[in-house]
């Protein structure tokens, strides 16, 4: 079997990896002598991290480029001899060997068919593989409601006549087979392949947190901030607002918990916009170096982020895969969201019930530093029940994780 996975933005973006590396995993688990090439923007620094598990990285761009198919000269020769015959229209086709030779092309990247971002970019791979032939399978998507009809039908274009659509949460499921009607026998309601994510050893989790100050004496909080998150949603949010809101949680959490806190920077791309550690140093600046708040920053892994995650008593994140770090982890996570994703994934360990009490948080109600303070609060207070609630859901929600590599292998 030889498959092609696509909609991989890189690396940087530790979400991308804590779901490529158990998908890697778990297809080797179930079919050894599986090749698996990667299309990502990023395949020089992506080789860094996935040199051990012997993959294929190839530039994305370079794959979608495409060729025609002219018209062979029997055809020629018949247009002109007879007037009433027309010659057919010329095909795209890849120009690339991968798309056409591969056995399957799997969709990941976790919600990057939402609207909430361009769709099209990542639909055009899944375009040339159906145009070849090529079955496409979608894996573990979250994606929210279509505001335009004509961007739901691109993406139903493809999803119709693909072989397989895993999704992550609910919420997802409910959209795809109830208001856009595609058939149960093709949506299958599994989880994140990053609920499966090995974190790094103990020992070296415990080192690493001694490098940063970390004494252990005290009560540890991760905060997964997001640079990017005030660009996410419908309205553009007010970037210092969002900043100042992440500092009154911080001096929160030091002054009246008596806690310390780790900045988590779990998305770290070239552009500004989008990584994690500039908010993260402005935060440490705006707190004059507090000695009990910690950046994260040097260049972790997915399993090094979660098994810091792990060591903590409670999540605050903005990201989604370090919110996944958390929960996966037992830990206690408050999801800031923009988008059903947060909603969904985090309904099934915790309940919709916990929102209420400040588990989930919408993006808008952040910014009103009263509100997220309060919610915080309350979750700090109720960590040991939350504890207990995702202790006992967590082993469903990781068979459904599972689930999704056999129903790609059976469908083969």
């Amino acid at each position: 079997m030889k498959v092609v996975i696509t909609g991989i933005t890189g690396m940087r973006n530790r979400g991308v990896e804590a779901i490529i590396t158990p998908t890697i995993e778990q297809l080797r688990k179930r079919q050894q002598d599986i090749e698996i090439n990667i299309l990502t923007q990023t395949p020089d620094y992506d080789q860094i991290r996935l040199n051990p598990y012997g993959v294929n990285l190839q530039l994305e761009k370079k794959h979608l480029q495409t060729k025609t198919t002219p018209p062979s000269r029997k055809k020629r020769l018949l247009s002109k001899l007879l007037p009433g015959y027309g010659l057919p229209k010329t095909k795209l086709i890849p120009s690339s060997s991968l798309l056409r030779n591969a056995s399957a092309v799997i969709a990941s990247g976790g919600d990057v068919f939402s609207p909430e971002y361009p769709i099209t970019p990542h639909l055009k791979p899944l375009k040339l593989a159906l145009d070849v032939g090529t079955p496409v399978i979608f894996l573990a998507q979250s994606i929210s409601p279509y505001k335009r009809e004509e961007d739901a039908e691109e993406w139903l274009e493809v999803a119709r006549y693909s072989k397989l659509i895993t999704v992550r949460e609910y919420l997802t499921y409910n959209y795809l087979t109830k208001d856009l009607g595609l058939s149960t026998d093709l949506v299958k309601l599994t989880a994140d392949p990053a609920f499966l994510l090995t974190p790094a050893p103990q020992d070296h989790i415990n080192n690493l947190l001694k490098g940063y100050g970390i004494s252990g004496e005290r009560p540890l909080v991760a905060l997964g901030t997001s640079q990017g998150i005030c660009n996410y949603t419908s309205s553009t949010l007010d970037y210092d607002k969002h900043l100042r809101s992440w500092q009154k949680i911080i001096e929160m959490i030091v002054n009246e918990l008596d806690a310390e806190v780790i900045i988590i920077p779990h998305v770290q791309e070239i552009r500004a916009g989008n990584d994690d550690r500039i908010l993260g140093s402005q935060l440490l600046r705006i707190l004059d170096y507090n000695p009990r708040v910690h950046l994260a920053g040097c260049d972790h892994t997915a399993s090094e982020f979660k098994g810091i995650i792990a060591q903590c008593e409670l999540v605050i994140s903005e990201r989604t895969h370090a919110a996944i770090a958390g929960l996966s982890s037992g830990v206690c996570t408050v999801a800031v969201g923009y988008s059903i994703k947060s909603k969904g994934i985090s309904a099934e360990l915790i309940g919709e019930d916990k929102f209420k009490e400040g588990l989930l948080i919408s993006v808008e109600d952040f910014l009103n530093p009263k509100i997220v303070c309060e919610a915080v609060n309350n979750s700090w207070k109720k960590r040991n029940q939350i504890k207990q609630i995702i202790k006992k859901r967590l082993p469903n929600i990781q068979e459904r994780a599972f689930k999704n590599f056999d129903l790609i292998i059976n469908n083969h």
